[in-house]
């Protein structure tokens, strides 16, 4: 039996896979004249369906990679530049608090070591931006607290800025929360519902063709996978990401 691809996939490929499925009957309808009139008969009604299902799914996929090249790109974005910038002040801070490690180890614990965090964080993943956003906020209240004592100069405006940076993310994190999640959730799931209902439709269509069809042709209009059965096998092209080469 050819694989069938995993319902994992994104909906692209399943929009593919799909395609490639939906050709076959066309070809077979075509091209093929061992059909019988009977056959032919039960295997047009499928090419309407499949119109049904492909638009549906089309429809689905482009509406999600609209928003994924627009409002989601945007987002991260800004976010990377929020990133940097945070990365940046940290930057300068440390240069301008280094001449004083003495004088900062006689007042705090840990010395300057404890002012910056030397966790590694993700900067693809929302706990890792809020992280950065409360890392630097936690600077900023060190370097406050260390502002003119044992004869450090006025460090408010290094405190300031690491304040700002924390602020800036935290304003990004609550955009992606309340404006472009909400975008996505809905988008997600009509690509979602688009590739079940294709999925199941190709399992009844199996079941009505197998009252006059044998199980190599039904397995003849499925196309060869490969990733796993994440993608559809074919030549092996940089720029169609809808499929993969042949594995070998």
């Amino acid at each position: 039996m050819t694989e069938r691809l995993k319902r994992g996939a994104s909906g692209a490929r399943h929009l593919r896979w799909g395609r490639e499925i939906f050709a076959t009957v066309d070809a077979h309808l075509a091209h093929n004249n061992r059909l019988t009139e009977e056959q032919r008969a039960l295997l047009t009604p499928e090419r309407a369906t499949g119109a049904r299902l492909l638009g549906n799914l089309e429809t689905a996929v482009g509406g999600y990679t609209t928003f994924l090249i627009t409002g989601h790109l945007q987002i991260r974005a800004e976010l990377r530049v929020a990133n940097f910038l945070a990365d940046e002040q940290q930057r300068i801070t440390d240069g301008t608090l280094r001449p004083h490690r003495a004088a900062i180890a006689e007042v705090l614990p840990g010395g300057l070591s404890s002012v910056f965090s030397k966790l590694p964080l993700s900067r693809v993943l929302r706990a890792g931006h809020v992280k950065t956003a409360q890392l630097a906020h936690a600077a900023a209240t060190a370097v406050s607290t260390l502002s003119g004592m044992g004869g450090l100069p006025v460090l408010t405006p290094l405190a300031d800025g690491l304040d700002e940076a924390g602020d800036r993310l935290e304003t990004l994190v609550e955009k992606l929360d309340k404006e472009i999640e909400p975008q996505r959730r809905p988008l997600k799931l009509a690509v979602e519902r688009a590739v079940l209902e294709l999925r199941e439709e190709l399992e009844r269509m199996d079941a009505r063709l197998r009252a006059r069809f044998s199980p190599a042709f039904i397995e003849s209009l499925y196309p060869e996978l490969s990733r796993g059965a994440r993608a559809v096998a074919d030549e092996d092209d940089a720029d169609d990401d809808d499929s993969e080469a042949v594995e070998t």
